[in-house]
């Protein structure tokens, strides 16, 4: 626990403390405090998937926000929807927006062959990464996949909710995969999809959108930042099915939009969520407490 610790007796070995929203008042000294709002667990629209104990849990984190947001020197977002629900919720209005970072040298796109059962040449492949949760939009894979039919497979790539996705067969369940294994899906899919009905960043989407890969996502929260619908593939209505399989479908029938869109990703990460330009926002940030 960070209030355990005894940061005051220790203040000549930093110049600057760095935590989470959650935690950050426990870590206040005379050094200038950043941190760090990922996502606003109290944002409304979010209620819908929390359990019974997330919502207690839930409750006793707010406060602890909130006494972190009335001690920090800076607080950072890393999307624009979160800085907006960071004001509505909490009605904190000067939190700074630093987008999160992707290593384009290690996302980047190269060939690998469709060469097994799962991802023969003649279907087109649909890539899904993360929990199996109602919030990420699982529940409406197999129905999209059902639309679509035989032609296409869809693969999926598991996080901390495993789960399975039973009766489908055009949906195959690669589990926890590693990062070498990720970076390779990303490049094996044709099109990435992502049904979610809320996000913090997107972490994923951008991770594909590196790898040059189209994007069928929902336009909904911040989605929208990162992909921008007819260009870099298409955002979808909430919870329509027929939607997602329509534009899934323009894009199978044409390998030239897919790869224009594809291209224009990639071009989009390297000029707005590098690592780099990640870190240039936090250490001017940093310089401008410490000088």
């Amino acid at each position: 626990m960070p209030a355990l610790l005894d940061l005051k007796n220790k203040s000549d070995y930093y110049d600057i403390i760095q935590s989470s929203t959650w935690n950050g008042f426990a870590f206040k000294t005379e050094c200038p405090l950043v941190v760090t709002e990922h996502h606003v667990i109290h944002d409304p629209e979010y209620s819908p998937y929390k359990t019974i104990p997330q919502i207690i849990f839930h409750r006793w984190i707010y406060h602890c926000e909130k006494k972190t947001l009335d001690v920090a020197d800076a607080v950072t977002c890393d999307c624009k929807y979160t800085l907006r629900k960071l004001e509505e919720v909490f009605g904190y209005p000067d939190a700074r927006l630093v987008y999160v970072g992707i290593d384009v040298n290690l996302f980047k796109p190269f060939s690998v062959n469709k060469i097994d059962d799962q991802t023969r040449r003649d279907k087109t492949v649909l890539f899904f990464a993360g929990n199996l949760s109602v919030r990420k939009g699982s529940d409406l894979l197999p129905q999209i996949m059902k639309q679509l039919g035989d032609d296409y497979l869809l693969l999926i790539a598991s996080g901390q909710k495993q789960g399975s996705i039973k009766g489908c067969k055009n949906i195959f369940n690669l589990g926890r995969l590693t990062l070498p294994q990720l970076i390779e899906t990303y490049n094996l899919c044709d099109i990435f999809l992502s049904p979610s009905r809320l996000e913090g960043f997107g972490l994923s989407i951008a991770e594909a959108m590196a790898c040059g890969k189209p994007v069928v996502a929902t336009n909904c929260s911040s989605i929208p930042e990162l992909v921008v619908d007819g260009r870099g593939g298409f955002l979808c209505e909430m919870d329509n099915v027929r939607d997602f399989t329509e534009k899934i479908s323009t894009l199978a029938i044409d390998q030239d939009l897919r790869e224009r869109m594809g291209l224009f990703n990639r071009k989009r990460v390297e000029e707005m969520f590098t690592v780099e330009r990640m870190t240039k926002g936090y250490l001017d940030i940093y310089q401008s407490l410490v000088r």
